[in-house]
């Protein structure tokens, strides 16, 4: 373990995310508060939203690279910092300049994070992750899921985009600790231990879950604003990385009243900086609206100038 490897590359993973989830909410977004399944499949003809999948693959091999050197309980934690990044990128694309509350947003972000670094302390090294164990994780993470999406399915925009967003950043969270799994296979066994079930078992339910966060992503993106997708696709990932990584892979997380109450703090503090964050990161797209309609009517030539307000 080498936490001079895993934290840098945690902070660049943490980068390249930010980078991509501002240009793909900017490709998603329609407005319509709907979820359109051509709408997502075009996006695979969109060079702006390829080229944040370039991002994010690069993002996914410093995150691999990271947790094969360091704890989940450290890597994970670390990739909140992509909301920070995304907010100069949205600008660069278009969005609002950040104001003083988006600046105390982001020192409120890195003192929850060096809160709850000093609280954690030293997790340890985590054991490997039996196959049983991570197929009933990927189960029971499927059913709870889609559980919560069926019982907004008739709510507003926002709350759907929320909670799509929540249940696709538990899902990345899963990856996580299923890429640890994984990665540290690698390291005892090399390529024959993928062959064995517990590697391989891992390894598919991370493709998996991985493919399906992903999706998911991209269709809070289309239902909602940033401001309700993102806070919460970016609060449920550490928290369920962190809950997962001491429950599976028995990386040490302690859990006395105190630590329980410092947490939730933690917890309250970060989602208060995203939720502000993404919000600095909106900005208005225009909705389709009806076709203007055809017929006679007044006219404007181009040169015509007109100071009514």
């Amino acid at each position: 373990m080498s936490l001079a490897v895993a934290l840098p590359c945690a902070v660049l993973s943490a980068v390249a995310y930010g980078t991509s989830t501002a240009v793909q909410h900017r490709a998603a977004h329609r407005g319509t508060g709907r979820a359109d399944a051509r709408g997502v499949l075009r996006l695979l003809r969109d060079p702006r939203w390829l080229a944040s999948v370039g991002g994010d693959t690069l993002g996914l091999v410093l995150q691999v690279v990271a947790l094969a050197t360091g704890p989940v309980l450290v890597v994970q934690p670390l990739l909140v910092l992509a909301v920070p990044v995304a907010l100069p990128v949205g600008r660069l694309l278009g969005g609002p300049a950040p104001g003083w509350r988006d600046y105390v947003a982001c020192g409120g972000i890195l003192a929850a994070l060096a809160a709850f670094f000093a609280l954690v302390g030293d997790p340890g090294h985590a054991r490997p992750l039996p196959a049983a164990e991570a197929a009933w994780a990927v189960a029971i993470a499927a059913v709870v899921g889609a559980v919560l999406m069926l019982a907004v399915r008739r709510a507003s925009a926002t709350a759907r985009a929320a909670v799509y967003g929540a249940v696709a950043g538990a899902g990345f969270g899963l990856v996580g600790v299923l890429l640890d799994a994984v990665a540290g296979r690698w390291q005892r066994a090399g390529l024959p231990g993928l062959a064995e079930a517990d590697g391989w078992v891992p390894l598919l339910a991370l493709l998996l879950t991985g493919a399906a966060a992903l999706v998911l992503t991209q269709v809070s993106f289309q239902v909602g604003a940033l401001g309700a997708s993102f806070p919460a696709n970016e609060v449920a990932a550490p928290v369920v990385a962190v809950v997962l990584a001491a429950a599976l892979l028995h990386e040490r997380l302690p859990v006395t009243p105190g630590h329980l109450a410092a947490y939730l703090l933690c917890v309250a503090v970060l989602a208060a900086g995203t939720v502000q964050l993404a919000r600095g990161m909106s900005s208005p797209i225009p909705e389709a609206g009806p076709e203007p309609a055809t017929g006679p009517g007044p006219t404007t030539h181009p040169d015509d100038r007109s100071t009514s307000p």
